[in-house]
């Protein structure tokens, strides 16, 4: 496989606040590639999230960045139900906001918040043995 990681790169518009939202998701700060306008928040050594002030992620791109509608929803696998809530009330707690209910399909449950600039994540926890025909279907 050519692709070994991910780095997830975020316009926001308070490091700091984002930064505590990103930990409390169970992050680490990585001060080796942090300073005072631009952030690196591990999650695993494959997942990287790079938070940046506006203006500095406006340097990387001739394009403008997008505020408002919703662009992509990334999702993070826990290992368990009860960490998906876990994490998810710590993210709410550092202020993050859940723009729905969780969601329990049996085989999956999940959760989705939005850090302070509106970045949407999911939080799942999935049970592959559980997978039926009416997931296949595409019902599920």
């Amino acid at each position: 496989m050519a692709i070994t990681q991910i780095y997830v790169n975020l316009p926001v518009t308070d490091v700091e606040t984002s930064t505590k939202v990103y930990v409390a998701l169970g992050g680490t700060v990585n001060p080796e590639f942090s300073g005072d306008t631009s952030v690196q928040v591990v999650f695993a050594d494959a997942i990287v999230v790079q938070l940046m002030t506006r203006e500095t992620f406006a340097t990387f791109t001739k394009r403008t960045p997008a505020d408002g509608p919703i662009e992509v929803i990334n999702a993070l696998a826990a290992g368990s139900r009860e960490e998906v809530d876990r994490l998810a009330d710590a993210a709410l707690a550092a202020g993050a906001t859940e723009p729905r209910a969780a969601q329990d399909m049996g085989w999956l449950y999940n959760r989705a918040v939005d850090d302070p600039d509106g970045h949407s994540w999911e939080l799942l926890a999935y049970n592959a043995q559980a997978l039926g025909d009416d997931t296949a279907a595409g019902q599920g």
